[in-house]
């Protein structure tokens, strides 16, 4: 006996209220098959201002977030020290998950946490705010629906001068497990 197809919009729970949070609300608040739950932070303040920012109905901490029934994924956007931290409690607390990059800082915590997702059944991806974008949801779409046929290659270019001259607080892109390589390795 197969599973009834899934229907209705998924129920998102994000952790981690930062600068970077403002482009995925944009961008997941504007999805028909996605609903923007609930923002947790460390600091609830912080995640209530981005709520009703976003318009998101509910905020608190990142326990409030994994407590919430109708979460099904979790967008994890922490600092890169705790992502396997974070991810894992979701997945223990039976969520999918989405996480900023890196997925870990040591691949020990990287391969527990796909293992632990593999035995409960979850998902765990990860991958740049770019590709919950619109210009590459768009175009997944696109290519879902045949619009353009089979695609045979894809080609892509990368400039970046670092964080340190748009993010208001880099620190912890230079700390253990950040940097040029975990930062701007995924979207190359």
């Amino acid at each position: 006996m197969t599973a009834a197809p899934r229907t209705g919009p998924v129920g998102v729970g994000l952790i981690g209220a930062g600068m970077i949070s403002d482009t995925y609300l944009d961008n997941l608040t504007g999805f028909p098959d996605v609903r923007v739950l609930i923002v947790g932070d460390l600091d609830p303040a912080r995640a209530r201002a981005q709520a009703e920012g976003h318009r998101v109905p509910r905020a608190g901490t990142a326990e409030d977030v994994l407590a919430d029934p109708d979460v099904e994924l979790v967008v994890n956007l922490t600092i890169p020290a705790v992502h396997a931290q974070v991810s894992a409690a979701a997945v223990a607390a039976g969520r999918n998950v989405w996480s900023e990059k890196p997925i870990a800082i040591e691949r020990e915590g990287g391969r527990r946490l796909l293992e632990d997702a593999a035995r409960a059944g979850l998902l765990v991806g990860i991958a740049p705010d770019t590709v919950l974008g619109p210009g590459v949801q768009t175009a997944l779409r696109a290519i879902a629906r045949g619009d353009i046929g089979t695609p045979l290659s894809a080609a892509t270019t990368f400039q970046y001068p670092g964080p340190d001259l748009f993010h208001p607080n880099p620190e912890f892109l230079f700390a253990e497990g950040a940097g040029p390589l975990f930062d701007v390795g995924p979207y190359i």
